[in-house]
């Protein structure tokens, strides 16, 4: 029985470590770019900031209020529990937020040069949902 109890959270582990890795290997691709395909990249990925932050920010309240948080009502006067509870939901919506519009800026954006045939549909999938570009795209070295 313990067996099955400690499974879960070594799963968790994996998945944790795997999408760190998945991370870093978005990071290592976009960073080694040509200028021109960088510069194209993080356009794409300020207007997907650009565009999640408001709906963060709005949801920010949302939250707030459904934990019964009032703005006018200094924090302090909260429980320290359920502030650091709604400050942790608010930083997992932001980074849930910025993902989701950086993914449909991408998608709107390479799914118009996959459309004009400068992508295939691997490459586009690579980019827009894990973050690895083309080789073609990258410096050498």
């Amino acid at each position: 029985m313990f067996a099955k109890s400690a499974r879960p959270p070594f799963k968790l582990v994996l998945y944790i470590l795997e999408g760190t890795s998945i991370l870093i290997r978005a990071i290592k691709s976009q960073r080694n770019l040509k200028p021109y395909f960088y510069s194209q990249s993080a356009k794409v990925g300020g207007v997907g900031c650009v565009l999640g932050l408001p709906v963060a920010y709005y949801l920010f309240f949302v939250i707030a209020a459904l934990f019964g948080i009032d703005s006018d009502v200094p924090l302090r006067s909260y429980d320290s529990v359920l502030v650091m509870t709604v400050f942790a939901l608010c930083f997992f919506t932001l980074l849930f937020s910025l993902y989701i519009f950086t993914l449909l800026s991408g998608a709107v954006y390479f799914g118009i040069k996959l459309k004009k045939g400068h992508l295939n549909k691997q490459e586009f999938i690579n980019i827009v949902f894990k973050g690895v570009y083309p080789q073609h795209w990258q410096k050498r070295l």
